[in-house]
């Protein structure tokens, strides 16, 4: 499951990279030819990088929801769930231990009469 996960982000972060590289070499083209300034060059290069960011981010997100959707199908439960379950069985543990030294106390009462 980590892996699927780690593959996603890679896949989105190379892409994130490629189209940043492009971006630049079009750029640098367009300012050779004087088609834009360099200044109108870094300010589409940010425009680009911060497309690419959102990209990423939304593959993420989209790879967290199928993550989540086929953990569910699977029976895989969250790290959250998993503390409630373990702070649940603590305080079960606690109150059956109470209930057992309770009742030992009585056994043992029982016997001395």
């Amino acid at each position: 499951m980590k892996e699927i996960i780690k593959k996603s982000f890679l896949l989105g972060l190379g892409a994130a990279t490629l189209t940043k590289n492009q971006a630049q070499k079009i750029v640098k083209e367009l300012v050779r030819k004087n088609a834009i300034s360099i200044k109108e060059g870094r300010d589409l290069i940010k425009r680009v990088k911060k497309e690419a960011i959102n990209e990423t981010n939304r593959v993420r997100k989209l790879v967290e929801i199928e993550v989540k959707r086929v953990g569910g199908k699977l029976g895989i439960i969250s790290k959250s769930q998993i503390g409630k379950v373990k702070k649940r069985l603590k305080t079960i543990d606690k109150e059956l231990s109470s209930r057992g030294k309770q009742t030992l106390k009585k056994i043992m009462k029982e016997l001395s009469k």
